[in-house]
């Protein structure tokens, strides 16, 4: 080795030992063993690193569960959402849709029955179908108030016979009831139009089921389902899961799914339904009802125009080349979910799995991990400094409107969706700061009462109690 080499080896030590030096300060001065005028920005500098890191280098972050007792966010990932819901931001690589609304009007001239006629259904579906969509989804319960034993009643023969003889080119796709068993696993409600679906490949079951989170509101859904039967569990798809595996031509951004295995020998709870990590809910502008904001990729019409021999319609603007739902907004559906952009009907929130289904890909390859972690470090720089300068509203407002203009790049340039993931992991990394820092300024609380107490019996049991206990 020559003496250039040796230097510069010597050198590259020296300046190892200096920070393996300078770190072990900046640790000591954190957990409060050695003074420093810089104590609360080492501190702040370092737990912050420390988050980032574990992070940077896992992918992923848990929330710590007594977090929330203590810190708060510095934006609610509610705001980013609602932007979307508000049209502010769009993409063109969503799926067109339609959504035939079985509304108010259309309810009363059923006499608001509780049931939509089956005839009619029939009718719609006759309708729909004629005029090329991609797929029909018809959010229509055929197990409610039609028992399996049950005699057939004019109406449902007008619908048995109608799907019996379908032999069309878009797929039907109804959503099975589900329900609890006392056992706690999920089965499938009996319907007389089972044996129907057996025999005819055009149509198929899928799930609609949301998942709801502590306060009662639907933010995620899965794609799979698992369903209790006679002969041990089945994996039931969602909507947008289906429509993949049976369309003939699949809309751009889709992929033909991973089939799941059909049957395994054990039920599980409910509790253990999901296979994969949920997808996050994304509504866009509403679609049905008086605030109703048709898009090019997104409209509605109600039934009662489809019922009505009278009124001219162009069916194949309407329906030709879109995934076609038809489903109740009406009061008396029952059919009301709570999101974070309000109460929205389920045909509503079933439409939008699909109309965002292609930029809710699994975000694989090294690229991808790179830019949601990329992503997600950079808000949670901005959060930690903008807390460490602003307060209440001023840091609140700073922190929404970054987070707003992230998202807006994110979305109208590139069209990744996963910005939001970007965010929720960029809060949760914020909330770890936050307890970690609460964490060592309480130990220092303890550590000062404990000083102004003189030395006596029961002196740290007197430290809790003064570090628990306000002072007056």
């Amino acid at each position: 080795m020559s003496d250039t080499d040796t230097r510069d080896a010597t050198s590259k030590r020296g300046r190892l030992r200096a920070a393996a030096k300078q770190a072990w300060h900046w640790l000591m001065v954190t957990v409060g063993a050695r003074p420093d005028p810089s104590r609360e920005v080492i501190r702040a500098l370092l737990l912050a690193s420390l988050v980032g890191a574990v992070f940077a280098l896992s992918g992923a972050i848990k929330e710590f569960a007594a977090a929330s007792f203590f810190v708060e966010s510095p934006i609610d990932l509610d705001h980013s959402l609602r932007a979307l819901s508000l049209g502010w931001f769009a993409s063109d690589r969503t799926i067109p849709i339609t959504i035939v609304d079985i509304d108010e009007s259309t309810n009363r001239a059923w006499n608001s029955q509780a049931i939509t006629p089956r005839d009619d259904l029939a009718r719609m579906l006759e309708v729909v179908t004629a005029a090329g969509p991609i797929a029909v989804v018809a959010d229509i319960d055929l197990s409610w108030g039609d028992q399996p034993d049950a005699a057939v009643n004019d109406g449902q023969r007008v619908l048995l016979e109608f799907l019996q003889q379908y032999r069309g080119r878009a797929p039907l796709i109804f959503p099975k009831r589900i329900e609890p068993s006392p056992d706690g696993t999920s089965r499938k409600a009996a319907s007389p139009f089972d044996e129907v679906f057996e025999k005819n490949s055009r149509l198929s079951w899928a799930h609609a089921s949301f998942e709801t989170d502590a306060g009662g509101a639907v933010r995620n859904w899965h794609e799979w389902l698992q369903v209790c039967t006679t002969s041990g569990a089945e994996w039931l798809p969602s909507v947008p899961v289906r429509l993949a595996a049976v369309v003939e031509t699949l809309p751009r951004g889709l992929d033909r799914p991973v089939a799941m295995a059909t049957h395994e020998s054990t039920c599980a709870p409910a509790s253990g339904d999901s296979a994969r990590k949920p997808k996050r809910l994304f509504i866009g502008p509403r679609l049905t009802g008086g605030g109703r904001a048709p898009a090019a990729d997104a409209q509605s019409i109600s039934a009662s125009l489809l019922l009505t021999p009278e009124i001219s319609r162009n069916d194949a603007r309407l329906f030709g080349g879109r995934v076609v739902f038809i489903g109740a907004t009406h009061a008396s559906a029952g059919d009301f979910w709570l999101t974070p952009s309000g109460v929205l009907p389920g045909v509503e929130l079933l439409a939008n799995t699909v109309r965002f289904a292609p930029l809710q890909g699994e975000s694989q390859g090294r690229t991808a991990r790179l830019v949601h972690r990329s992503t997600a470090l950079l808000l949670f720089v901005v959060f930690a400094c903008v807390q460490w300068w602003l307060r209440g509203l001023a840091a609140l407002a700073v922190a929404t409107i970054f987070t707003l203009v992230v998202v807006a790049v994110a979305i109208e340039g590139y069209d990744n969706f996963g910005v939001f993931d970007s965010i929720e992991a960029a809060i949760l990394m914020m909330i770890a700061y936050k307890a970690l820092e609460f964490l060592f300024e309480y130990v220092d609380e303890v550590k000062a009462a404990h000083a102004r107490l003189a030395p006596a019996r029961w002196r740290w049991l007197r430290t809790l109690c003064a570090a628990f206990v306000r002072e007056h």
